[in-house]
């Protein structure tokens, strides 16, 4: 489902944090935003471009494998659409545009 090259790098995670860019259906968005928050903030979710379905991720390093699990279950059984455009990293500057 997601490229190994991906998860490769989510297995070995930074220290800091991990922030990730999703691209979903956009009508499904506000819904995969609550359930994302909702699961005991196991990231931070933002919408960066609603139209087009962008939402960013922030999530912390021990709980990168919970947050797939949860990405993997929405995917399957909601929106099949869902896919992880890219790992910002530290790139803050990508990241808040």
């Amino acid at each position: 489902m997601f490229s190994e090259d991906l998860l490769t790098r989510l297995s070995t995670p930074p220290r800091k944090s991990v922030n990730l860019l999703l691209k979903v259906d956009p009508k499904k968005l506000n819904f995969i935003s609550m359930v994302i928050d909702g699961h005991g903030r196991i990231a931070l979710p933002r919408t960066r471009i609603g139209k087009q379905g962008y939402l960013d991720l922030l999530v912390s390093p021990d709980c990168v494998e919970d947050l797939m699990l949860i990405l993997e279950d929405l995917k399957k059984n909601y929106d099949p659409t869902l896919e992880i455009v890219k790992e910002l990293g530290d790139n803050w500057l990508e990241a808040v545009i």
